[in-house]
């Protein structure tokens, strides 16, 4: 991923798939050092995003309890926009 911001909405996809992940395995999916890691999310909890540090040997990063994103909703102008906008971006 080439853009910090895509990076950190991969951290938090991630992180909602359920468990703790490690450092380590954060850092080999995004491509990044683990200190880079430990930056993201401490933006998500910049966002108010509950992301609770595990320690111990088999500790990490771990989504709060019950907390989710809601869906994305789009107008249907919106969503052609998209569309539009990911078929411009492929081509180049």
């Amino acid at each position: 991923m080439p853009k910090p911001a895509g990076r950190v909405l991969t951290l938090l996809e991630l992180l909602q798939s359920g468990g703790t992940r490690t450092v380590a395995e954060l850092a080999e999916r995004l491509g990044v050092d683990g200190r880079t890691v430990r930056r993201y999310v401490g933006q998500l909890i910049d966002l108010d995003v509950p992301v609770e540090s595990v320690r111990g040997r088999y500790g990490g990063y771990r989504l709060g309890p019950g907390h989710r994103l809601p869906p994305l909703m789009l107008s249907d102008d919106e969503a052609l926009a998209v569309l539009l906008g990911l078929l411009a971006g492929r081509r180049t």
